[in-house]
């Protein structure tokens, strides 16, 4: 496989829209990065000026130490699994998947071999003789992964390749993708806008925001220290809980609660004393037992954990207990904060 460097790319339309600011990263050879964010944040904008579907505006794109920013996307040598499978239907699964080595004109048993593989890795030796509308959409997905994989490219790209799948096969899919990448070890670029996939995927996420890079680091960093709060409330599932404080003499005091901070967290926030900021809380981070008081509105039993949904004060709040809970609406629940991170109110950035 490949490394590939995106530095500084930007694209700006004909109309003068921006879509992507100065989007910077290298990826290492064989590293799966996904980039993530909300609808329109410019993730595949970005992945398909990497394919080459759109031209860069500025920067340039190096693939294994050549430049390829100029080049048409059939010298990048670079494969691309789309969100809608792109098969051709009145072929063969067989014929779909050799279609592109056919075109290179490349050998007949060289072809066969390579489709032979694929189908193995992808468990889709059974299905070599029927056509796409024959299959079902995690079949058909496979289909297209395996039409990449024959072409042993230097970089793999996936544009939402879930998107259309059902949560089974979603997340069996999502499975086969990762085991796909270990037995590969590929390069790959993938584009998601489900941060489960992110965080179940990735060796490193790039989170995105109207055309900016939010943060970049492994999943766990992007957990448990996001830089800014677009990061923390995008992150996490139930989202992070925020609660507007004002630090004073040691402690972070709400309209609706008042609590005791740590030293670590004096020291961090000992240039905000007397100043607002905001205060974040994961959902498995609030605690039964404490001082705080919380007004259930729903109680949703997951097996191994509830998650209770109310609200404090005028904040609400979600909490993600360990324990089967049986609470109804109206019911009130002691808790406390066992681990928190804050924002400044200006700039949204974490306070370090």
């Amino acid at each position: 496989m490949s490394n590939l460097k995106l530095q500084h790319l930007e694209k700006i339309y004909d109309n003068k829209v921006q879509a992507v600011y100065d989007f910077d990263l290298e990826v290492n050879d064989g590293e799966l990065i996904v980039l993530v964010g909300p609808s329109g944040c410019g993730k595949s904008t970005t992945l398909r000026m990497v394919a080459g579907l759109e031209d860069i505006s500025k920067g340039k794109l190096i693939i294994d130490g050549r430049d390829v920013t100029q080049m048409p996307p059939k010298d990048r040598d670079i494969a691309m699994v789309f969100q809608n499978y792109a098969l051709y239907g009145h072929m063969t699964v067989y014929e779909n998947m050799a279609f592109s080595l056919m075109l290179r004109k490349q050998n007949k048993n060289e072809i066969h071999q390579k489709v032979m593989a694929a189908a193995e890795i992808l468990d889709l030796t059974s299905q070599l003789n029927k056509k796409p509308g024959q299959l079902s959409g995690g079949q058909r997905q496979r289909v297209a992964m395996g039409r990449a994989i024959v072409r042993t490219p230097k970089v793999f790209l996936f544009d939402e390749p879930l998107s259309n799948l059902d949560a089974k096969l979603r997340s069996a899919t999502r499975r086969e993708i990762l085991l796909l990448h270990k037995r590969l070890n590929a390069t790959m670029l993938y584009v998601t806008h489900d941060q489960t996939e992110a965080l179940t995927l990735a060796d490193r996420i790039v989170c995105m925001s109207m055309g900016h890079v939010q943060q970049i680091g492994t999943p766990l960093e992007l957990y448990d220290t996001p830089a800014n709060l677009f990061v923390a409330g995008f992150i996490g599932l139930p989202p992070m809980n925020l609660f507007d404080v004002e630090i004073k003499n040691g402690q972070a005091v709400c309209a609706d609660f008042t609590m005791d901070l740590t030293p670590e967290e004096k020291h961090i926030l000992g240039a905000y004393n007397g100043k607002s900021v905001t205060m974040g809380v994961r959902p498995e981070n609030v605690v039964p037992g404490g001082t705080i008081n919380v007004d259930v509105h729903s109680n949703e039993n997951l097996g191994q954990n509830t998650l209770v949904n109310g609200s404090v004060g005028k904040h609400r709040i979600t909490c993600k207990f360990r324990d089967w809970c049986n609470y109804k609406y109206g019911d009130n629940v002691k808790v406390s904060f066992n681990k928190k991170h804050f924002f400044d109110k200006d700039t949204t950035n974490a306070i370090r």
